[in-house]
């Protein structure tokens, strides 16, 4: 849509440079090792007490960690484009992936992830399986998609597990989106693995929202987006916002009472520092990772991992302190 913004994420040979940071002599971690990690777009499980990361990049990185700051980078997820890929996407090339969503259900774990090309909304959200975190990772077809014409860009995927456990009435929620008519929600179907309902609208704004996150905490669930523009390196604007609901279908407000599909959001974080444009964001516990631009290596997005506190009137708000 000519009108909005496009969505314009990092080559492969950005990615290829973040995920492979220059060498130095000092105070550097053992050879294989990364801190901070290069990493866009990161998603977030814990497995046996070791902290799993998958990013954006050649057949979905992967990231292993026993204490949250040093990464071993293990080998990609996908080394094979599925077949279905060349229909949906027809401009996408080799094996660029954008924008996984892990996590554990019915004894196995599971990728959603994002093929498209940059600025467009010809795009597919794709699932792979697989019985253990390192593989190997077998293709469950396409789950959703958008093409030209249409008023939303099926990218950046997200799976909400409304636990019982939690206070949830256990069923599942796909949502996703970038730019465009801004993020939506689906029912999915446990069983299926897909959609199993038509999609609606949570949140939209005109200058830019995208990579959306759902979690329960007590009685309400947040939606956490990100706002403005990423992959500028130094220039990005990236940050992240959140409101909440007592649905999954909303309506999400925020702390002001702004409805998100009015542009509203309260901020969780914004660049400052070294740290540049953070967003992209995945909450996984008491766990939020995300990516930013560092300031001090040349604007290339590397991995951030922070807890979040919960504040007495039930907001989120970054811990001190890093991984």
């Amino acid at each position: 849509m000519a009108s909005i913004a496009p969505r314009v994420r990092g080559a492969a040979a950005v990615i290829a440079a973040a995920v492979l940071p220059a060498c130095s002599t000092a105070g550097v971690p053992a050879p294989g090792l990364e801190d901070p990690a290069g990493a866009h777009d990161p998603t977030l499980i814990e497995q046996g007490g070791a902290f799993h990361v998958f990013t954006t990049g050649p057949g979905i990185q992967h990231l292993r960690s026993e204490d949250g700051r040093q990464w071993r980078r293990l080998a990609p997820a996908l080394t094979e484009a599925p077949a279905w890929w060349a229909e949906a996407v027809p401009a996408h090339r080799g094996l660029d992936v954008w924008a996984p969503k892990v996590f554990a259900l019915k004894g196995r774990y599971w990728l959603l992830y994002s093929i498209s090309t940059f600025g467009k909304n010809r795009s597919a959200i794709g699932l792979a399986s697989s019985a253990a975190l390192d593989g190997p990772w077998q293709d469950e077809g396409m789950v959703a998609r958008s093409v030209e014409g249409d008023d939303f860009n099926a990218i950046d995927p997200d799976l909400f597990i409304d636990a019982k456990e939690q206070g949830g009435d256990g069923r599942l929620w796909l949502s996703y989106g970038s730019f465009w008519g801004g993020i939506r929600v689906a029912a999915f179907d446990p069983e299926t693995m897909r959609p199993s309902g038509p999609a609606r609208f949570i949140a939209r704004r005109k200058a830019g929202i995208e990579a959306p996150t759902m979690v329960r905490h007590g009685d309400w669930v947040y939606l956490f987006v990100s706002h403005d523009l990423c992959c500028r390196g130094t220039a990005s604007t990236y940050n992240i916002r959140v409101g909440r609901s007592r649905s999954a279908q909303g309506p999400f407000l925020d702390q002001e009472g702004r409805d998100l599909m009015d542009g509203g959001g309260t901020l969780v974080e914004q660049g400052a520092g070294r740290w540049i444009g953070p967003g992209h964001q995945d909450v996984v516990g008491r766990w939020i990772v995300r990516h930013a631009y560092d300031g001090e290596d040349r604007g290339k997005p590397k991995l951030r991992l922070g807890e979040l506190r919960w504040t007495g009137d039930g907001w989120p708000a970054l811990a001190s302190g890093e991984r």
